[in-house]
This record gives C-alpha cells, sequence and structure tokens, in this order.
C-alpha cells in the first residue's frame, strides 16, 4: 500500500513533537491513504501527471494519464490529496472513539468513507459514477 503522506508531516499536521504515537501514525497513514484511494477510485488521480504540449494528460497504452515521479521513482503526491490526507488523520486522532467527527451527510451521496473535510478537498478529483 501506498502511502500519501510522511510519518514526520502527520507530526507536523498534530503539533506533535514527540514518538509517543508513532504506532498509531503509521497504522493511520496506510488506513487512510487506502481510503482516499479508494474513494478516488482511480489511482492515477492522486498523482501529478505528465501533460502534453497542449496542455492534456499524456495518456499510457491503457488510456490512464502518465503520473510523474520523484528522483526516487516515487509518485508524486498531489498537494490537495496530501492535504486530504492529512486533514482526515487529524480528524481521526482528534475524534479517536468515532464520536463528534464531521461526517459526510448521507444526501451529498459520497458514503462514509472519509470525513467532511477530506471530502471536500478531493471531490474536484472523484470520478464520477454517474453516466
Amino acid at each position: 500500500m501506498v502511502a500519501l503522506v510522511t510519518p514526520e508531516e502527520v507530526k507536523s499536521q498534530l503539533m506533535m513533537d514527540n514518538d509517543a504515537a508513532d504506532g498509531w501514525i503509521n497504522l493511520m497513514i496506510q488506513a487512510i491513504s487506502g481510503a482516499v484511494m479508494t474513494w478516488l477510485k482511480d489511482e492515477w488521480r492522486a498523482y501529478v501527471v505528465l501533460l502534453g504540449a497542449d496542455g492534456k494528460p499524456v495518456l499510457d497504452s491503457n488510456g490512464d494519464p502518465i503520473v510523474l515521479l520523484d528522483s526516487n521513482g516515487d509518485a508524486i503526491v498531489k498537494p490537495v490529496v496530501k492535504a486530504a490526507a492529512l486533514v482526515e488523520i487529524a480528524s481521526q486522532f482528534r475524534f479517536r472513539d468515532g464520536d463528534g467527527a464531521a461526517a459526510v451527510p448521507a444526501t451529498s451521496g459520497h458514503g462514509y468513507v472519509l470525513g467532511a473535510g477530506a471530502t471536500n478537498l478531493l471531490s474536484g478529483l472523484r470520478r464520477s459514477t454517474v453516466k
């Protein structure tokens, strides 16, 4: 499973300067990264894509946009996706028992995979299932 954020980024988001919650943080990075990827529906939507001279995404042989890689060969996470993962992890940290978190209303049709903050950030990237 891909990690959309690092433990250091999470600690910065939580304003934490100790390692007391490292186990929880590492678990939630994997869990929330998976939830974000599931919510987006297409893996490439989480990453910066290669654009052609015409400004349109360059597609691979499967018809998916080609994802840009950093100097380590890792896909570059879109800033909005990274922000959504951090917002969701912070919400889960604050409301670890599940009560009080800002949920997306059922009438919005987004389901309950992510909280309202993360959903708001990601909604422009998600593939619609309505045809």
